[in-house]
């Protein structure tokens, strides 16, 4: 019998090795090398420098690093209160299948399908303070003092960012939890309405809580996907006006490519890895409790 495990155990890392091998060359080992790195001073060219633990004192130094990270936060906060929601919201509408959902669902997921490129050039041209459609919207509904130079003010810059990445990804969570939806025995439902539950107790009573594992990953895969968020920033506002948009990935792109600071870059990758992880282990688990509770 001891033989028989033996040989099934290496079955299993025979056949795992390739996902394994691919994994570790593509995750474990760059953040191995990040972690590396963030314990030198190099421009990528010249010969590494150990300096120990300068960079993490630089860092905790850095006022541009903690506004970084304050833009992060409401990143992730702006598409948990926005993307979530909704996505939860029109996926119960769809559930009821009405008239022409399939083609409603095709329409919420195409955001998500376009390149990120794409989507930062068409909502730069949105949100031009010139032509852009935005700003004459509000100025033939009479609300020109609402006009602004939306990617070029600190104080709209961020919140106009946010709006994009929220809007992009509705859709991808309207099919998660449409699946999860569809998952629920009909019997059960039919079951509530007979004894009189209206649609209200339905959906609170029992549709979320049946689906609260789904929730629970999409708040993860949300929070996760929000932090490391940098492409559509570096696309319509490179950061700014003056570090007002700039976030940890952003950030940590610009010390490492822009200005060759490979070993700074790789602290902030570090950081916002730590970060991630902490914020990771303490949402699973208050929302683990959650779990507890409708199971």
């Amino acid at each position: 019998m001891h033989e028989k495990g033996i040989k099934r155990l290496g079955s299993q890392l025979f056949f795992m090795s390739p996902a394994l091998l691919i994994f570790a060359g593509i995750i474990i080992i760059p953040i191995l090398m990040s972690m590396y790195y963030s314990l030198f001073q190099w421009d990528g060219v010249s010969a590494k420098i150990f300096i120990e633990l300068d960079n993490y004192t630089r860092l905790l130094n850095d006022p541009i690093l903690w506004i970084s990270l304050k833009n992060s936060v409401y990143l992730t906060l702006g598409a948990l209160v926005v993307q979530l929601p909704l996505g939860l919201f029109f996926a119960i509408i769809l559930s009821y299948k009405l008239k022409g959902s399939n083609f409603l669902k095709s329409i919420y997921f195409t955001p998500v399908m376009l390149s990120t490129a794409v989507l930062g050039i068409l909502w730069g041209q949105i949100y031009d303070p010139n032509f852009g459609l935005l700003n004459n919207l509000l100025i033939n509904l009479g609300l020109s003092e609402w006009t602004h130079t939306w990617l070029g003010e600190e104080a709209t810059a961020l919140g106009s960012v946010i709006a994009v990445v929220a809007w992009q990804f509705i859709g991808f969570y309207i099919i998660v939890y449409y699946g999860a939806l569809q998952g629920i025995s009909e019997e059960v439902m039919e079951a509530a309405r007979v004894e009189g539950a209206s649609e209200w107790r339905i959906i609170f009573n029992i549709q979320i809580p049946l689906i609260w594992p789904t929730i629970t990953f999409t708040v993860l895969n949300c929070v996760i996907n929000s932090l490391k968020y940098f492409d559509l920033i570096y696309i319509m506002t490179g950061g700014g006006p003056n570090n007002s948009s700039e976030v940890l990935a952003s950030y940590m792109m610009k010390n490492g490519f822009r200005l060759m600071d490979f070993g700074y870059g790789s602290t902030i990758s570090t950081f916002l890895l730590l970060f991630g992880l902490v914020l990771a282990y303490l949402i699973s688990k208050g929302l683990g409790q959650g779990t507890k509770k409708f199971q």
